[in-house]
């Protein structure tokens, strides 16, 4: 699937950036997934050669689903003819995504090179996901796939960490408060 992708981003020119479940295994955190998470440019002009690519490389893929999300912003999942696997595909509608995909990251997965999001941009993703946390106690935040997606993330990666920077971020979104909660809890 991965050699599929890297053809279809090739051939298409279209930008965009892996982020989720893939991303969390690149930057070192054991999880499964069931799909490939992507942020595509908002660029309607490149949607027809992309949905011909997919179909070519044997995904399953419904134009006017695709036409759809596009419309109403919301993600569209491809499945993959080949495998359980799927896309989850998003357009960029705002100015976090697009500055997600102009920061990607060219990286090896498995032989194949592909865009990821940098790391920082996983983990203020995943603190997005969370939202505010003030009135959970910390035994009922480590019931949450994502908090241990972040914790598992931020503590395997700490010394790579721009800190300064993942901070200034989540300031701008309003969930500091999230994010100093999170890297207080030992588990």
């Amino acid at each position: 699937m991965l050699s599929r992708l890297e053809k279809i981003f090739n051939e298409t020119n279209i930008k965009y950036v892996i982020v989720g479940g893939i991303a969390l295994i690149h930057y070192g955190h054991v999880r499964t997934t069931q799909d490939i998470d992507l942020i595509i440019e908002n660029d309607p002009s490149k949607i027809p050669h992309l949905i011909s690519l997919l179909k070519d490389c044997d995904f399953d893929v419904m134009s006017d689903q695709l036409y759809k999300g596009y419309k109403e912003k919301t993600n569209v999942t491809v499945f993959d003819n080949r495998s359980y696997l799927r896309l989850d595909i998003k357009f960029a509608e705002n100015e976090s995504d697009n500055e997600v995909i102009k920061n990607a990251r060219q990286v090896n997965i498995l032989g194949k090179s592909l865009l990821i999001a940098p790391l920082e941009y996983v983990l203020i993703g995943k603190i997005m996901y969370i939202g505010k946390i003030e009135d959970l106690p910390d035994s009922e935040l480590l019931e949450y796939h994502d908090v241990i997606d972040f914790l598992t993330l931020f503590h395997v990666n700490k010394a790579n960490i721009d800190l300064d920077f993942l901070k200034k971020k989540i300031k701008d979104l309003g969930l500091h408060s999230t994010l100093k909660r999170l890297i207080e809890i030992r588990f």
